[in-house]
């Protein structure tokens, strides 16, 4: 009885210190139709993929985010993200022209706001300076006028 006593504390012992380790292995792969996977153990944020029909997420830790990102998919109007990753200036394009002001706040990975600016786009392309920002990933929104979008970008 002895014997199972100590095997017993031991293994749940080793499930309290896994739980408390974090890592970042993993392995990225080209699939034959172009789309790339991509397979992290541990991390502490949101790597993925959207489109207009599904979002892809992975990981143990899932981040609101995708819960934002997804709510792209009920909206009239397109946007297409790029370069991302950027190294100064991000492109926003849309399907549809945006009359007014659009409205973009940055969150860090927190969810603080760390960036505020109002512009209006130009022939259906609103382009951004984030030169200042540190290298990192962030979660960006745009509002306007019955226009909400949410999307996570990255800065080299």
């Amino acid at each position: 009885m002895r014997y199972l006593l100590i095997f017993f504390t031991l293994t749940f012992q080793g499930q309290v210190l896994h739980h408390q380790m974090l890592s970042s292995q993993g392995l990225s792969k080209k699939m034959p139709d172009g789309s790339i996977i991509r397979q992290t153990i541990g991390q502490q944020t949101l790597i993925g993929t959207s489109s207009n029909n599904y979002v892809v997420m992975q990981g143990f830790q899932q981040s609101i985010w995708g819960k934002y990102i997804y709510s792209n998919l009920i909206d009239d109007i397109k946007t297409t993200t790029y370069p991302n990753p950027f190294i100064e200036t991000i492109n926003f394009q849309f399907s549809k022209p945006i009359n007014g002001l659009i409205e973009v706040n940055i969150f860090d990975i927190v969810g603080r706001k760390i960036f505020e600016l109002k512009k209006k786009s130009n022939d259906n392309i609103l382009i951004i300076d984030l030169s200042l920002l540190p290298s990192s990933e962030y979660l960006i929104r745009l509002n306007a006028f019955n226009f909400s979008y949410y999307t996570k970008i990255i800065k080299l």
